[in-house]
């Protein structure tokens, strides 16, 4: 049974463990790194705690600026509820440190309150016996996961049992119950930002890695000696780099190497008693993507990777591919897969005869195949509901490990076709990546916070310039909160704007009122992934895609209402039709994309294509239907029952990366590294293009006729590198 030690800081729980705490009922996660802080400042309380004390406890030494400092205390007393003029809990000593001054008690009986929140929002039981206060040396990691791998999620009740059966469900239907296997998590890095793609080199001496500080465009490629901790960063002419795989014996790194302009290529350096040698490139890759898998063959003297089609102009299918390190003999080893993007990520087994290729079959869904590279035999292993970044392998090279809802990871063993769960922690675990002799490293952490800015009319501009900087005022932190709030949509006149948060645990649709006032709407129960979400014209409806169903919230009865779409076909877009009686969708049919409209009422879909090759579609409050097309670039739309393009210059990111307002569509567009707002009128075709001033980058757009913008914003969080041994 896991034991654990809780605090009580005046009013609040402090719980180091699940990195939460527990305020005035509310349950607030808490970053990795800022727990760590609060446990240094617990461990010293009433003493002054020096920045070099911060240093030495919690980032290990590591090289921290002061900016990095100031964040993680600004997030504490944000979570804490505490103010630096007139403090209750931190207290700033000027040039010595901060000191805890709030009381402080081990927590050894709970209310029942605190029971339920951290038994059911948590997700672990309540230890009424409580450890006694440890001391802590060096580093604090070791406190908050020593015994990660022997929890056991204990059910609290019907309520705790219930919400674990629909987690295992929905996870796969091969899947078995989760079975905790003995699992260590060691940290391997202390940096400041975010740390990406890591690898071990076979001896597990070195680490290789992609670096970025919060905040900048470029990334790094990283090679940290693990004994001395000493980390040397690749100096080259492109603007970032990424994606680093240590060859089978160690002595290079291939990685891949980009600008932000276009320049695309793969490159290997040498690598010698952990330093960084000579620069050689093996191949170019296409200049627009800037994702990539690579692997080493077993003999060190060729590369798998994945590419596209270097003769389309826009964004197609992956394909697998394999070259010489020389950059000879490239041979093409996948075909272009006709519904979604490809296959986009590859890693070899240890005994070198098999690679795991993850396809992306559609939105926010993946089907992880083994290609055998002895018999060029394809296998289907198991399709996951999820963007993966990468997989790893077991070192007997039976098993595969990914990460699965939750952000758990979980092993696939290939043979019995079962799956088990390895890691139980509240924090995320991303990325695990396995070493040419299965030694495995993944990434700790989230990678981005979601919440919502609001831009009061910034296309209100003088003059005739076709491209401005946005100066006007911009509410930061329109909705923000101890969760992620993300995809907003805003009814035409602007009085509520909906949008999806998973602040009390799963995502869910919200609702922000004129008055500001902020409250749930749906309940739905499992694992969501809500998508679409839109406005009917009135205001008094929202529609919106969860996981594959389709649904409609009625603000009126506050109900929600499935859309039973006939023929058992996934859609992967929905919007309103030209009308009040119909959606319009996107489906794939028996491998063919297309827009077609279906009742709302009994959920069939109408025999009539409105056009083919379609990714996703909308329709202006004018009933007009625009739509982008899967396989071209441009804004395209129906004119007498015939597709037109409107706008060739034209490509949407993502599914609400785009919206049209009578007769402006806006559009975020990604340029060099930044992401700026294109208004496009659709009667003159006439573009404006407004560049953001000091504002993180965007991923989703919505616009109501007063023109006021609200993106949907992701900060970048702090991610470091742990080992996993199990």
């Amino acid at each position: 049974m896991l034991k654990r030690t809780r605090y009580r800081l005046a009013d609040k729980v402090v719980d180091p463990a699940q990195c939460t705490i527990l305020s005035d009922g509310n349950l607030l996660k808490v970053e990795l790194r800022a727990m760590q802080v609060l446990l240094c400042l617990i461990n010293h309380a009433g003493e002054p705690v020096s920045r070099d004390m911060l240093l030495d406890e919690v980032w290990s030494g590591g090289e921290v600026s002061d900016n990095a400092i100031n964040r993680i205390i600004g997030i504490l007393r944000n979570q804490l509820g505490d103010n630096a003029k007139s403090p209750e809990f931190i207290k700033t000593l000027p040039k010595v440190g901060y000191v805890l001054i709030a009381p402080i008690t081990l927590v050894k009986e709970v209310t029942k309150h605190e029971k339920f929140a951290t038994e059911v929002i948590a997700g672990a039981e309540l230890e009424v016996e409580e450890s006694k206060r440890q001391v802590f040396k060096r580093s604090l990691f070791a406190t908050l996961y020593q015994h990660a791998g022997k929890m056991s999620i204990l059910m609290a009740g019907l309520l705790s049992l219930l919400l674990f059966s629909v987690y295992q469900i929905s996870h796969n239907e091969s899947s078995e119950n989760p079975q905790y296997i003995k699992t260590e998590l060691k940290r391997l890095t202390y940096l400041d930002g975010q740390e990406l793609s890591p690898m071990l080199s076979s001896d597990g001496k070195y680490l290789t890695f992609a670096k970025r500080k919060l905040g900048e465009k470029s990334w790094r490629i990283g090679l940290m000696t693990l004994g001395s901790r000493k980390t040397y960063f690749l100096d080259e002419p492109f603007d970032s780099q990424g994606y680093p795989a240590f060859s089978p014996d160690g002595s290079k790194i291939a990685y891949l190497s980009f600008n932000f302009g276009g320049g695309c290529q793969i490159n290997m350096v040498e690598v010698s008693e952990g330093e960084f040698g000579e620069i050689s490139k093996i191949t170019d890759c296409k200049s627009i993507i800037q994702s990539i898998s690579i692997a080493w063959h077993p003999s060190g003297k060729s590369i798998y990777y994945t590419d596209e089609d270097h003769q389309k102009e826009f964004l197609s299918e992956k394909m697998l591919f394999s070259i010489d390190i020389t950059g000879k003999n490239k041979k093409q080893l996948s075909q272009p897969y006709s519904i979604g993007g490809g296959d986009y990520l590859i890693s070899l087994s240890p005994n070198g005869r098999y690679l795991a290729v993850v396809r992306d079959v559609h939105w926010y869904k993946v089907q992880v195949m083994l290609l055998s590279l002895e018999t060029g035999n394809w296998q289907k292993l198991f399709p996951v509901d999820l963007a993966l970044h990468s997989v790893a392998w077991s070192r007997d090279s039976e098993s595969i490990i990914y990460r699965g809802k939750g952000d758990h990871l979980v092993r696939y063993h290939i043979e019995s076709k079962k799956h088990i769960q390895l890691t139980n922690i509240l924090q995320p675990l991303l990325s695990p990546i396995s070493s040419p002799n299965g030694g495995i490293v993944a990434v700790l952490g989230k990678l981005y916070d979601g919440e919502i800015f609001k831009l009061n009319n910034p296309f209100d501009e003088s003059g005739d310039s076709s491209l401005f900087v946005n100066s006007n005022p911009v509410e930061k932190h329109f909705i923000a909160s101890n969760g992620s709030d993300s995809r907003p949509s805003v009814s035409l006149d602007g009085k509520k704007l909906a949008f999806v948060s998973n602040r009390t645990g799963e995502p869910q649709i919200w609702l922000k009122s004129q008055d500001g006032t902020e409250r749930q709407l749906t309940h739905f129960k499992g694992i969501n992934f809500i998508r679409h979400i839109s406005f009917s014209d009135d205001g008094t409806q929202i529609l919106g895609r969860n996981n594959h169903q389709a649904f409609i919230y009625d603000l009126k009865t506050n109900s929600v209402q499935f859309i039973d779409i006939q023929g058992g076909h996934e859609l992967y877009s929905v919007d309103w039709g030209p009308d009040k009686q119909t959606i319009m969708a996107a489906f794939d049919i028996l491998g063919k994309s297309s827009l077609r409209l279906v009742d709302i009422k009994s959920g069939e879909i109408s025999d009539v294509f409105l056009a083919e090759e379609v990714e996703l579609g909308q329709s202006s409050s004018t009933g007009q239907i625009y739509f982008i097309k899967r396989s071209t670039n441009g804004l395209w739309t129906i004119e007498n029952g015939e597709t037109k393009l409107i706008h060739k210059d034209f490509t949407a990111m993502l599914d609400m990366s785009w919206t049209i307002v009578d007769q402006f569509v806006y559009n975020l567009a990604y340029r060099e590294g930044r992401i700026d707002i294109d208004r496009i009128d659709l009667n003159t075709g006439k573009k404006v293009i407004m560049k953001f001033v000091d504002i993180p980058l965007p991923q989703t757009i919505t616009v109501d006729r007063k023109g006021s913008i609200y993106l949907g914003i992701y900060n970048e969080s702090n991610t470091n590198i742990v080992k996993l041994d199990y």
